[in-house]
């Protein structure tokens, strides 16, 4: 994917209070905050499907395509590299054996069960009736197949599924992990682990994966889109809408005026100060929920100002997430790493809120003070300047970022934002100071996971250089503890120890949204979003 760099300063809407203003004048037009707002009277709706329609030219198609924005799209359609196959799922192209409900809980999809044999035997019986996309039928041979594959071409494979061997007989298929692993089943719902069909041209999976789910791939055009076509062979019954495709359209506003204009039907993640225009119920349906995203920021422990605790607790109480939340971007405060939507242990931790005194008090203390007037506090000749990193299309960090900018000066701290349209390389370079984005800290419906991958020393995604052996050792006994509640009071206990480091910023739980002309049904949102569409999206009759 391409990247552009684009420096953001201070005064890019005018100071921190006009932006404001600007939000709560936009929502006060809105009439109201955005929730499920269903379709309204059958002559209205479908009035407004018509005007959407004739805004496309496809009066003819309307009923049997969709139009549907990403918000992201991975390197290509080869669930097993990158990130991948999270844009499989989204498009409803590809499956896991196992797949999280509405309310987060693990429901079967490939797998119609599973069982814990022993603490390191899982036995995984493969759905009868399931094809590939070519018609060649699911066996536990092809599972296996397929998810060898993955654990082979995916660096975080064998991270996330320390498996010794497998073994597959019929619709049977045995996994053996090479120590307990009680987060193995949440885990494999991951969509690295979607099921592909190995017998088939490999190589071609970019352009072309061979899976299972009830779209399946005509073309794809890299950055831009996916044409996909109901699979008629589809184990849950074929899908009513014939074709959809998939436009890659990463910024925030963008994504709100292709739904206003009629380009697209279906829309993910619209700006939150953009969903004022969508409240009009007999023309779009929205669905926001709250969601497993936490929006927070890695200090970088390379700078020497950010290796002293001093300093990154000073910053952590010199931002206020309660106004982030509440006035700009919506949603709720963060306290730690997962959102209070999950039992990890949110009601036992504390976290920072917003002291500028005692932040300003904490900075002195560590030997930063203003000595030539300029307002940027300075240590043996060297300025508190700091460079912030983030993402270009998302609104909301935007927003957060120059809040978080401005608020940062008034402790004499200057903060520099550029953001990048792809922000991966730029975090995994190491060059910068602070880096700003949100994750789904909820994926495997377990906590293990993201502290595995986050906040352990050396993982793939501690770009901070945060390192706690006693850490490592609390995240790593969590491979061995089968009993729910034990693993969330040892999930608790991390994440107060990563608090009391403070080697991050956690700045609020993002809100998720799924907005729809209001003739589409089915569009509904998950808190987990890597799921968006599935067999049951239709146009109403």
């Amino acid at each position: 994917m391409k990247r552009r760099d684009k420096a953001f300063y201070t005064n890019r809407f005018g100071s921190m209070s006009v932006w404001v203003l600007m939000v709560l004048l936009l929502s006060a037009c809105g009439g109201g905050t955005a929730g499920n707002s269903g379709s309204g009277g059958a002559e209205s709706t479908q009035a407004a499907g018509a005007a959407g329609s004739a805004a496309t030219g496809n009066e003819a198609t309307a009923g049997t395509h969709l139009n549907v924005a990403l918000f992201w799209l991975g390197t290509n359609l080869d669930p097993a590299e990158e990130w991948n196959g999270w844009t499989l799922t989204r498009a409803a192209i590809g499956e896991t054996l196992i797949q999280f409900d509405e309310k987060m809980q693990m429901v079967p999809k490939l797998a119609d069960r599973w069982e814990r044999q022993d603490d390191k035997t899982w036995l995984f019986h493969i759905r009868e009736g399931v094809t590939f996309h070519n018609g060649k039928p699911v066996t536990a041979e092809a599972v296996q197949k397929s998810l060898e594959r993955s654990l082979s071409l995916n660096p975080r494979g064998k991270s996330t599924l320390p498996i010794a061997s497998m073994s597959s007989e019929g619709q049977n298929l045995t996994i053996r992990t090479s120590e307990p692993y009680a987060s193995l089943p949440g885990n494999i719902a991951e969509p690295l682990f979607v099921i592909v069909d190995t017998t088939a041209d490999t190589s071609a999976f970019a352009q072309k994966p061979i899976a299972t789910g009830p779209y399946m791939v005509t073309s794809y055009t890299p950055e831009q889109k996916i044409e996909t076509k109901r699979y008629e062979g589809y184990w849950g019954g074929a899908a009513e809408v014939q074709s959809i495709t998939f436009k890659y359209i990463a910024d925030d506003n963008t994504r709100a005026m292709a739904l206003q204009s009629g380009e697209i039907d279906v829309a993910s993640n619209v700006g939150r100060s953009q969903l004022p225009l969508f409240q009009d119920s007999s023309r779009y349906r929205i669905d926001e929920i709250p969601g497993l995203r936490t929006q927070f920021v890695w200090f970088n422990y390379k700078n020497p100002a950010l290796s002293d605790i001093t300093v990154r607790k000073a910053i952590s109480y010199g931002i206020d997430r309660e106004m982030y939340a509440g006035t700009l971007v919506g949603g709720k405060a963060a306290k730690g790493p997962f959102t209070s939507a999950l039992p990890f242990g949110y009601d036992q931790i504390t976290g920072y809120t917003y002291d500028p005194e005692q932040a300003k008090k904490l900075l002195s203390q560590a030997g930063y003070e203003d000595r030539d007037g300029d307002g940027i506090r300075e240590k043996d000749g060297r300025k508190l300047s700091l460079r912030l990193i983030l993402n270009a299309s998302y609104e909301s960090d935007s927003i957060v970022a120059e809040a978080m900018q401005s608020q940062l000066k008034e402790l004499g701290v200057g903060l520099e934002l550029t953001s990048y349209e792809d922000l991966t390389d730029a975090q995994k370079s190491g060059n910068f100071d602070l880096a700003l984005t949100s994750i789904n800290t909820g994926i495997t419906g377990d906590p293990q996971y993201i502290l595995d991958f986050y906040f352990k020393t050396g993982a793939e995604w501690n770009i901070g250089g945060y390192s706690n052996p006693e850490l490592d050792k609390l995240i790593n006994s969590l491979s061995s503890e089968f009993e729910t509640e034990q693993r969330y009071e040892i999930a608790a206990k991390a994440q107060q120890m990563i608090l009391d480091d403070a080697p991050y910023l956690f700045v609020t739980y993002t809100p998720i949204n799924i907005v729809s002309k209001s003739l589409v049904t089915g569009a509904a949102m998950y808190p987990i979003d890597f799921y968006l569409l599935d067999r049951n999206i239709r146009w109403q009759q």
